[in-house]
């Protein structure tokens, strides 16, 4: 046929033309084939690139850097900043508990130990698991009859083992370069306390100075910001409160930092407070304090809490009166103490838990504090006795004067006497001014006995002694060196109207009312008041006067009080 086609020309070319346009849709048709085929292979690699970009590195390493080298710059490097936090990585931990043993290793926030069982922790071990970049853990436990250990890291034994002593505390933390991307978090369960809050890297967690056991503990690692497992205000109790305190004082500035019932400032001076500053060195107690001061011509200032300045510095303005409260999460176990040094009332007795120090309304400085936080339950601290010839000072049948004490100040009396007598200057200055009250009724006094040397009181109570016996004379006269006569703040005073004498009747004369109902007015009390004897331990003697100053005798005078049961010394 082609030869018969060739033979005649124009059926040539046709066949020829026949030929070309079958080749032509032939390569068409391959070339469509071949695009539609790259264009599948292409979507089948975007649809695998997720698989193959979750492949380790160390499964095909070939794979990840191309994937790594095909994207940009700042991916890389994000990249490579989130390799250093693992998600995966475990914390184990096991502890050796009393009866026991050791258990068996648990992790991330299991609880290892026992609850309600009352069976102490004696050791424990903690690692880290399926770690990535430069992480480890290190761990501390306090230790019955020991303290705190040394650190120790990575499964290795805190505690003891086969000597039956409690863990009471705990502390875990993180090292290495990448350690700053996670956080440890830690909780115990404290005999008597049960669960505590949540502790985290090093912090205390447990207790410590109550010699309680440590039962259980759970122990989780998580990537740095991720929220705590649970509450985190109450990890640690700790009886080791670290209180310290400084006071500003006139024309000496801040004396530095006391603590622990010291004295802040100064007695028997006569220097201002002008402001204070307190607060707990161990913060880790989570006990913290507040407290607000009653300033010369503010009053009440505010609260302040935790080491700022209550009161004011170079104004020349006087405390005179302070508060202190506890604050913070273990606020509730302790007690805080607190006592006032103040301007002619010496030391008052202890105040406590946001009670008043000092005075109000008085005008009367502060002089000295001294502050003191004891776990709730433990004995008051006791008043502290005012200094030997003090106006405040307190004298009795249990708080003596030496034998060789003598006032330095002793004047003679220049009023109606029994016999020439002395007392001190103030007091002598406030007598003259009580007698002249008394005259202004219609009224006349007369001094009996001021000052009596420690000699003189001797040779009187042996008369009475000799008079009465010795519980008669226990009763109406003092022992050598526990007179306040012997202070020279003291005088009995008689009135005509019971023929000079020193007899009870002295107290329903004219007189005697007036000297009961006024003699504060002029710095005076009666020492020995009616129905006091159980306190005082002496009878009733409307006659003997004691001198305090006007502030002083006024506020014992309208308490009610004996001295003894207004300085809460007996």
């Amino acid at each position: 046929m082609i030869y018969d086609r060739i033979n005649h020309g124009d059926g040539f070319y046709e066949m020829i033309n026949n030929i070309k346009e079958g080749l032509n849709k032939m390569l068409r048709l391959r070339a469509l084939r071949i695009v539609r085929v790259s264009l599948f292979c292409l979507a089948l690699l975007l649809v695998m690139n997720p698989v193959f970009g979750s492949v380790k590195a160390e499964d095909n390493p070939a794979q990840v850097e191309n994937a790594v080298k095909s994207t940009s710059d700042s991916v890389g490097q994000s990249m490579t900043s989130e390799r250093t936090v693992n998600g995966t990585m475990d914390c184990s931990y096991r502890t050796h508990v009393q009866n026991v043993g050791w258990q068996s290793f648990v992790s991330n926030g299991i609880i290892s130990g026992t609850e309600g069982q009352g069976l102490r922790l004696e050791g424990i071990e903690v690692k880290l698991e399926n770690v990535s970049g430069d992480v480890g853990i290190e761990y501390t436990t306090h230790v019955e009859n020991i303290g705190w250990q040394n650190y120790v890291k990575n499964g290795v034994m805190s505690g003891t083992s086969g000597q039956s002593l409690r863990l009471e505390a705990i502390k875990i933390r993180l090292t290495g370069a990448d350690a700053e991307n996670y956080d440890v978090y830690y909780q115990v369960h404290a005999q008597n306390f049960g669960w505590l809050d949540w502790a985290k890297n090093d912090a205390s967690a447990g207790t410590e100075g109550f010699g309680f056991r440590l039962e259980g503990i759970k122990i989780m690692v998580v990537p740095k910001g991720e929220p705590a497992p649970g509450p985190t205000e109450r990890p640690f109790v700790t009886t080791n409160i670290q209180v310290v305190y400084q006071t500003h004082i006139q024309n000496i500035g801040w004396e530095g930092w006391k603590q622990n019932g010291e004295l802040s400032g100064t007695t028997g001076q006569n220097l201002r407070l002008e402001a204070i500053e307190i607060k707990n060195h161990q913060i880790e107690s989570n006990v913290g304090l507040k407290y607000q001061t009653h300033v010369q011509n503010l009053g009440w200032q505010g609260w302040k809490e935790d080491g700022e300045m209550s009161g004011t510095s170079n104004q020349g303005l006087r405390l005179e009166g302070i508060q202190i409260q506890l604050t913070g999460a273990n606020a509730e176990l302790f007690d805080v103490y607190y006592a006032a040094y103040v301007e002619g009332f010496g030391w008052l007795p202890w105040v406590i838990n946001g009670e008043s120090a000092g005075t109000e309304g008085l005008a009367l400085r502060l002089e000295g504090i001294r502050i003191l936080v004891q776990l709730k339950g433990s004995a008051a601290p006791q008043n502290t006795e005012n200094e030997l010839g003090s106006m405040a000072q307190l004298v009795n049948k249990n708080h003596s004067i030496p034998a060789d004490y003598v006032p330095g100040d002793l004047v003679w009396v220049n009023l109606p006497s029994t016999r020439d007598t002395q007392l001190r200057a103030d007091a002598a200055q406030q007598l003259i001014q009580l007698f002249n009250g008394a005259s202004a009724q219609g009224l006349t006094l007369y001094c009996c006995s001021g000052y009596r040397s420690y000699a003189t009181q001797s040779a009187l109570y042996q008369w009475n002694v000799d008079m009465y016996g010795v519980a008669g004379a226990e009763l109406v006269s003092a022992r050598p060196g526990m007179s306040e006569h012997q202070l020279g703040l003291a005088m009995d005073v008689t009135s005509a109207s019971v023929d000079f004498d020193l007899v009870e009747n002295f107290g329903y004369t004219a007189e005697g009312q007036f000297i009961r109902d006024h003699a504060h007015e002029y710095g005076f009390i009666v020492r020995y008041p009616q129905g006091k004897t159980r306190i005082t331990g002496y009878a009733y003697e409307p006659w003997h006067l004691r001198y305090l100053g006007v502030p002083v005798a006024t506020t014992i005078y309208n308490s009610g009080k004996t001295m003894e049961e207004f300085y809460g010394i007996y």
